[in-house]
């Protein structure tokens, strides 16, 4: 079992960058981390249009609703605009979600590129390889 440990560990190890990568790997995290932040933007503006339309479309519904509550439509017309929103709402949460994600990758790349550059600097002035 150790062998098998030992071996998932070297696998893993091997995939870090190492310092005498160091620009290339920072030019890399750049255009990956302007990548999301595209895809942030522009799914960003998707849940601003579903927020729109919700809205859009919830208010006749509910003023419909409000018209015929005594009749079997008024509900219905009630539950329709709730769909809408709880709708938009679940992607309004997902959105968050990716945003969070692509935060912490920030950090955690910011992070790891110190850590190179403490690494790159070590191993410069002859000290203890990390």
């Amino acid at each position: 079992m150790d062998l098998i440990d030992e071996n998932i560990r070297r696998r893993l190890l091997s995939h870090l960058p190492q310092p005498a990568n160091l620009d290339a790997y920072r030019e890399e995290m750049a255009s990956l981390l302007k990548k999301k932040e595209k895809e942030l933007r522009r799914e960003k503006r998707v849940v601003i249009e579903l927020w729109v339309f919700a809205i859009v479309v919830s208010i006749p519904f509910l003023w419909m609703g409000a018209q015929r509550m005594d009749t079997v439509m008024g509900p219905y017309f009630m539950g329709c605009a709730g769909f809408w929103f709880l709708f938009a709402l679940v992607y309004f949460v997902a959105h968050s979600i990716n945003r969070s994600k692509v935060d912490i990758l920030k950090e955690v790349k910011q992070v790891q590129v110190q850590v190179l550059e403490i690494q790159a600097l070590l191993s410069k002035d002859g000290g203890p390889n990390l």
